[in-house]
């Protein structure tokens, strides 16, 4: 298995596939009257952003709960608190290695480093800022049947009061670690009774998994660089009687040294009768999607 540092940051990559930028092309392409396109495939387009909105603010949680169980608050907190409670912040030495939950509150039972079941709430207050720009408000309580990076373990994570960015977040998120010495590092995360509020007050019911497996590099354990990752999974977002479906019907692929999805289709079904597709292509790192929502269809470059 990797290292915890590149373990680590090799998870965070993995999870992270940003589709915003081409929703919101296809967004403003299919608003305009001279293209091709009508307004249930508009609608579609627009479901299908918020819908990525949701499930990146639910991969939050995932790197979060890294970022918890790998970067030393568990042994950290036990050492310097007989009371289960340390507040971290830029003079403290965790802070160096915990580049999300800097100014997080951390609350452990047991307050030891062996024992688990643990439970750990991460408490952000009335707002936490990371270097990134990310702002959480509220608690994220996770349990813990173990350390994440054994394989076997599961976490679940439930809410108080919670926001990433002014996106309120509630029901329950649990992971699982499937990884194995003789397969490579595997996660599935998976959202049950989820909603999430957007900063206008709309409410969206989100419900929806996710399986990242480890497929390239696997046995050069200590050496990410030759890495790479398969996305499958699917989820269910809904708002005001309309629904999109979105399934990954040709697995993702995600190459360490390459910072785009470079293969892959995420299919989508719009009401049940407008269906559209998001093809990462053939394996070449480019950057390039193309988006299909009923007749609209176009080719989009990350930069």
């Amino acid at each position: 298995m990797k290292t915890v540092t590149t373990l680590k940051t090799v998870l965070v990559l993995a999870f992270s596939i940003s589709l915003l930028a081409v929703l919101d092309s296809c967004k403003k392409d299919s608003s305009n009257p001279n293209n091709s396109s009508n307004s249930t495939d508009t609608t579609a387009a627009n479901l299908s952003a918020s819908t990525t909105l949701a499930d990146n603010a639910y991969d939050d949680i995932f790197q979060t709960a890294v970022q918890t169980g790998y970067d030393n608050n568990i042994a950290y907190s036990n050492q310097l608190t007989g009371e289960g409670r340390i507040q971290t912040n830029s003079v403290h030495g965790s802070t160096a290695t915990n580049g999300v939950n800097g100014c997080a509150v951390y609350t452990l039972s047991p307050n030891d480093a062996t024992t688990f079941p643990k439970t750990v709430t991460v408490d952000f207050g009335t707002g936490c800022t990371s270097t990134a720009g990310v702002t959480r408000i509220g608690k994220i309580t996770y349990i813990f049947s173990g350390k994440l990076i054994n394989p076997g373990t599961t976490v679940s994570a439930s809410f108080t009061n919670y926001s990433i960015n002014s996106y309120q977040l509630k029901g329950t998120y649990s992971i699982t670690n499937n990884s194995s010495l003789a397969n490579g590092i595997a996660f599935t995360t998976s959202v049950t009774s989820g909603s999430i509020i957007f900063p206008d007050q709309t409410s969206y019911s989100y419900a929806g998994s996710k399986t990242v497996k480890q497929t390239g590099g696997i046995t050069t354990t200590m050496d990410a660089s030759d890495d790479v990752y398969s996305i499958t999974g699917n989820n269910t977002f809904s708002a005001g009687g309309n629904t999109i479906v979105n399934t990954i019907t040709t697995p993702l692929t995600r190459a360490y040294n390459c910072e785009w999805v470079g293969s892959g289709i995420i299919s989508f079904t719009y009401n049940t009768n407008t269906k559209g597709t998001l093809d990462f292509g053939n394996g070449t790192c480019d950057g390039d999607v193309t988006i299909k929502v009923g007749i609209f269809s176009k080719t989009i470059t990350f930069q």
